[in-house]
């Protein structure tokens, strides 16, 4: 199978010849890995870029990043988007509002102010220092700036017969759309201190807040989703709604605010024929998984094992009500050797069988990971993806 037939497979709990292998690298990682040997040559990403030189237009090729993935034989998880801009539109300008000799405070394009380490290249989350949203008057400038009929959301080469034969040919993993949640959306505007005191002190912002995330998510997909249909695979729905012990909204508040509002989201999405939806959340979501369900949010990723979320418990408590990925605990695959191949034993053969599920570290590989750690890793879980009685060719590094 392609890697996307492989995913849609798994997603619908269907037998694919093995299942898919999903896995999110940091950039401080992926430069480790070129110091301890990773060869750059055969994990450079090239794209096409459209230059200006005086009066005409000239296009070449170009460094678009590092594609770990075809070297490993792993499916992103965060790649094949189709390029619709869910951002505000004008961006924020970048750039540097303080620093000192430990800290970089910077702007970002969404409007928040973030700390970072000086000479730190880390995905990990940097400290937000503030947010653009802080009561009506400033969620109503920010409002401007989130028009989803704006012209600009779609891609300059947005024609829908040749997006149509795109959806039909392209097979290195899944087709997505990305979608930020109601909670995601409000905690990336106000901080989640902020946002989650509105609730209680301003519930009237917080009403007008989910009134215009419905409709803002709805109109700015809906040229690609009524067009694309079931071309598109799967909605990456982004939302960081816990923590390690627990949600950091309750099931009362969410029942209250969110829940209607996911379900018509979802409700649009389904008549469409997307019933595909993964909610990417970190931390302990137990709590909530009822209402996930209730809201049409139909997968999980990448279920944290440091916060106590277990694929097999989710796949015995809910049967197919949600596909999954993730969950092999990232402290374990770090220390490789004998605690490595446990972990994956533990989880991998048992899940396999029940279906509906796409291994990989829970969240992204991280830094300390060394290249041959990884590689170790890499390898057994390649000779334990398939099932019984079938062999298939190796990644495309072995």
């Amino acid at each position: 199978m392609t890697p996307r037939e492989r995913y849609r497979e798994t997603i619908n709990f269907r037998q694919p010849d093995e299942i898919p292998w999903i896995d999110h690298f940091e950039t401080e990682g992926i430069v480790r890995w070129i110091k301890e040997g990773l060869p750059i040559d055969r994990i450079i990403a090239i794209g096409s870029e459209v230059s200006c030189g005086g009066a005409l237009l000239g296009s070449g090729l170009s460094m678009s990043g590092f594609d770990l993935s075809s070297y490993f034989g792993s499916i992103p998880m965060v790649g094949h988007f189709l390029p619709i801009d869910i951002g505000p539109i004008p961006r924020f300008k970048e750039g540097t509002v303080r620093e000192d000799e430990k800290y970089v405070d910077t702007i970002t394009e969404i409007g928040s102010i973030t700390r970072r380490r000086r000479g730190s290249l880390t995905y990990s989350m940097p400290m937000f220092v503030d947010h653009p949203v802080k009561d009506r008057e400033s969620w109503e400038e920010y409002k401007r700036r989130l028009n989803p009929l704006d012209p600009r959301r779609y891609p300059k080469d947005w024609h829908k017969d040749s997006y149509l034969r795109y959806c039909e040919e392209y097979q290195k993993g899944p087709i997505q759309v990305a979608v930020t949640g109601l909670y995601g959306f409000g905690m990336q505007l106000m901080g989640i201190e902020r946002f989650n005191v509105a609730f209680y002190r301003d519930p009237e912002l917080v009403e007008d807040m989910a009134n215009y995330w419905e409709f803002f998510t709805v109109e700015a997909l809906r040229d690609a989703v009524t067009t694309l249909r079931d071309g598109i695979d799967q909605v990456f729905w982004w939302e960081d709604m816990a923590s390690r012990h627990g949600p950091n909204i309750s099931p009362r508040l969410y029942k209250r605010y969110l829940l209607n509002h996911y379900k018509r989201v979802t409700g649009f999405l389904r008549k469409n024929k997307i019933d595909r939806i993964m909610m990417d959340s970190d931390g302990n979501m137990n709590p909530l998984l009822d209402l996930i369900s209730e809201s049409g949010i139909t997968g999980l990723w990448p279920l944290e094992v440091n916060a106590g979320m277990d694929a097999i418990a989710i796949r015995k408590n809910y049967g197919d009500k949600f596909y999954l990925g993730g969950n092999l605990d990232k402290a374990r695959i770090a220390r490789g050797g004998e605690e490595m191949r446990d972990e994956i034993d533990s989880k991998i053969s048992i899940l396999r069988e029940m279906g509906g599920y796409c291994a990989g570290v829970d969240h992204v590989v991280p830094s300390d990971v060394s290249l041959e750690k990884f590689m170790e890793y890499a390898d057994y879980l390649r000779k334990k993806r398939g099932f019984e009685g079938k062999s298939f060719p190796s990644g495309s590094h072995f």
